[in-house]
Formats: structure tokens, sequence, C-alpha cells
């Protein structure tokens, strides 16, 4: 993960269940796709079974190449006034820092709403299962998947 987010990245929540539907995931990842942006979708877990979704914005283009920062900062200002979720911009970071900022980031998530959760960790979306499925969320959504 660590070589996708070391360019900068955003971490923006999606942390009310209306937003998932009412069809806001989508939007926020068409408008993603559309900025020619790359993202990973973050899943932070609950102690209750519950679960909050991020996304983490990553740096780079659909080729993988780095973007001027200051594009990727102007976009995140544009989509938080839009979906009025909460967001944190990462500039620089340390490899040791990112776990603990997505740590704090979920943690803020859970404060915000005012629930009375815990965070206990976090995963991210499965890597694909075909050719397809690569094909597709790779070229086409913009996702980056995590090969472990």
């Amino acid at each position: 993960m660590w070589r996708y987010l070391r360019h900068g990245f955003v971490l923006i929540g999606v942390n009310d269940i209306d937003c998932v539907e009412k069809g806001v995931i989508q939007e926020l990842q068409a408008d993603i796709i559309e900025k020619d942006f790359r993202y990973i979708p973050i899943f932070g877990c609950c102690m209750d079974g519950g679960y909050l979704l991020s996304f983490a914005i990553v740096n780079l283009n659909k080729t993988k190449e780095q973007h001027n920062f200051t594009a990727l900062k102007s976009f995140v200002t544009e989509i938080s006034v839009k979906y009025r979720q909460q967001v944190f911009i990462c500039e620089n970071s340390s490899y040791t820092s990112i776990n603990s900022l997505i740590d704090s980031f979920f943690e803020a998530c859970l404060n915000e709403t005012g629930l009375p959760h815990v965070c206990r960790g976090y995963y991210l979306n499965p890597s694909p299962m075909s050719y397809s499925e690569r094909y597709m969320r790779d070229m086409k959504m913009n996702e980056i998947f995590i090969d472990i």
C-alpha cells in the first residue's frame, strides 16, 4: 500500500448509512474516475459488527503517474462540500505513520457521528479473482487493489 500512498493521498469517509442507500458511493466513485484519480476502498470494522467505508484517493492518475498535489487538494475541496463527509489530506507521510493515520481517521469519523462504536481495525477490498474482474476494477474503475 505504501508504494501508492507515498505520493500523497486523501481519506474521505462515507460514514452514513443513508449515503449507501442513496447511491452516494457510486456517485463518489464516478467523480474520482472522471477526475482521473485512483483510489483504494478501505473498510473500518467496528466492535458491534458494523463497518465504515472510506476511500484513500491517491495522487496518481489512471496510468499510475503522479498528479500535481494541488489538483488533488482542489478536487477534495470540491467533493468535501458536495458530499459533506469527513476528509483528511496527507501530502507527506512516512511508511510507519500510514496505519496510525488511517486508525485516527476512522476514530474521528466515529466521534463525528456520535456513535458509541470502537474501531477494531480495517481491511482492504480483496484482490480480483479473475482477469475480467481485474480489468474492470483496474482499467474501468481506477481502483488500486493490493495483492497479498
